[in-house]
């Protein structure tokens, strides 16, 4: 009985320390961050099985192969490549900048005239027009998609005295006046 009970101490004593000691240090994980980030840029992505990028990559295709998914080819392979971010002009449709230095965003403070609402990404921070408030629950409209952009790529048909609708809160069909 007594070898059972020393069995069982030695094996919870391991298991805490393993679990304590066996940890990466912090200068081990940035080590590991940075590896990552090495082997992202030009890292096999899509085909068959459609392997994704790292985080901040995009899947371009391989021009170096046969395959072009623009010429109707299917699975094609591609390379990760890092994504470049949305140029930042200062003129973007609907945003007013307070500031184009995001890291003194955080230290402003600032309020919104009526109709517009506050944003911050990676341009800087300022106010936007509020987004418009959509009725999804107005029973003289039946909603296909309420995403503006898929709208543009659907096709349907109102039945009925119904036509169709489409704008900044998606697209369906609408009772006639």
């Amino acid at each position: 009985m007594s070898i059972r009970l020393m069995w069982c101490s030695v094996l919870v004593i391991g298991a805490a320390l393993c679990g304590t000691g066996c940890a990466p240090t912090a200068e081990a994980q940035q080590q590991e961050v940075g590896t990552r980030q090495q082997h992202a840029e030009g890292d096999f992505c899509g085909g068959f099985a459609g392997t994704p990028c790292s985080e901040g990559y995009a899947c371009i295709d391989d021009p170096n192969d046969s395959c072009d998914p623009d010429q109707g080819g299917a699975d094609c392979a591609g390379t990760c490549q890092r994504e470049t971010p949305a140029a930042c002009t200062g003129r973007e449709p609907g945003l007013k900048y307070v500031s184009r230095d995001p890291a003194q965003c955080a230290l402003i403070r600032y309020t919104c005239k009526e109709g517009y609402v506050p944003f911050s990404n990676e341009c800087g921070c300022g106010c936007q027009r509020q987004p418009p408030a959509c009725d999804y629950n107005d029973p003289n409209r039946t909603y296909v998609s309420r995403d503006p952009d898929a709208c543009a790529a659907i096709t349907f048909i109102c039945e009925g005295n119904t036509q169709g609708f489409f704008d900044e809160c998606g697209c369906g069909c609408e009772v006639i006046p």
